[in-house]
């Protein structure tokens, strides 16, 4: 994942002429509107390939999908590493069961499955303490 995250960074640096973010932040509603349109786009992209059998375009998509996903979080100075790893750990407590989303494969939150919000908050505010003592 860090290297994926660090090409990313790469082309908001080199191509896009974008400084890393300062700290965490949502930048601002016009950045969540046009990322929301990125991710979208991607989106339908994956659907419109899957469904026509074209393999070549839905990698494509998908691999566009993390790239603009992974985009996002570095312009928005997410600490993403740990917030995926924190996911990650909540996502191992789940099993293998039937949701509300009907898919035939899911994965269903047991009892007593803790999720994974409040430990995203500490990561996040670590994160603003960290910046705020620099």
């Amino acid at each position: 994942m860090n290297l994926m995250f660090d090409d990313v960074a790469e082309f908001h640096r080199e191509v896009l002429k974008l400084a890393d973010a300062k700290g965490v932040t949502l930048i601002s509603d016009v950045f969540v509107i046009e990322r929301f349109r990125f991710m979208t786009e991607e989106l339908e992209e994956f659907l419109d390939s899957a469904l026509k059998g074209d393999m070549v375009g839905t990698a494509d998509a998908i691999a566009d999908l993390i790239y603009v996903a992974l985009g996002t979080a570095h312009r928005m100075g997410l600490p993403f590493q740990k917030i995926w790893d924190h996911v990650h750990r909540a996502n191992m407590k789940k099993v293998l069961g039937e949701t509300k989303r009907g898919n035939k494969i899911d994965a269903r939150k047991p009892a007593g499955w803790v999720p994974p919000e409040a430990g995203i908050a500490a990561i996040l505010l670590e994160a603003i303490d960290e910046q705020t003592d620099s």
